[in-house]
């Protein structure tokens, strides 16, 4: 007889976007999101390419640094919070149009990336991987 283990469905890996402007971030959470078994979206790099992914793509979650450049990333915290998604602003500035959004203050560990992601999403049948 097959254990538990062998049984269950396999877990459907979430979606996460992760909308950051500068590359060596974007890169190394990109690594880390794919370490904890998330099906990382993106990253974006502008406006434009946030606020189309945030508007059409299936997504669980979403990590959006609010300064993209010379741009800011609130439209596409806007789309998200319409479209009834959750996510956490990743940055050094505090922002008052949406106060009770979960905020990552740069630079942050993993474990505390972790943390968020484990507060933002509700459980399943596993936990976001150590």
């Amino acid at each position: 007889m097959p254990s538990d283990s062998e049984t269950r469905l396999p877990q459907r890996k979430r979606r996460v976007l992760v909308v950051e402007d500068d590359q060596v971030i974007a890169s190394s959470l990109t690594a880390d999101l794919k370490e904890f078994g998330f099906v990382v979206i993106g990253p974006a790099h502008s406006l434009a390419d946030a606020s189309a992914l945030a508007s059409t793509v299936a997504l669980d979650c979403a990590l959006i640094d609010i300064a993209l450049g010379v741009e800011t990333a609130l439209p596409v915290a806007q789309i998200l919070a319409d479209r009834r998604i959750p996510f956490v602003f990743m940055t050094g500035q505090s922002e008052g149009t949406f106060h009770e959004v979960p905020t990552l203050l740069k630079p942050f560990t993993f474990k505390e990336l972790r943390h968020a992601l484990q507060q933002l999403l509700p459980p399943d049948d596993g936990e976001i991987r150590e």
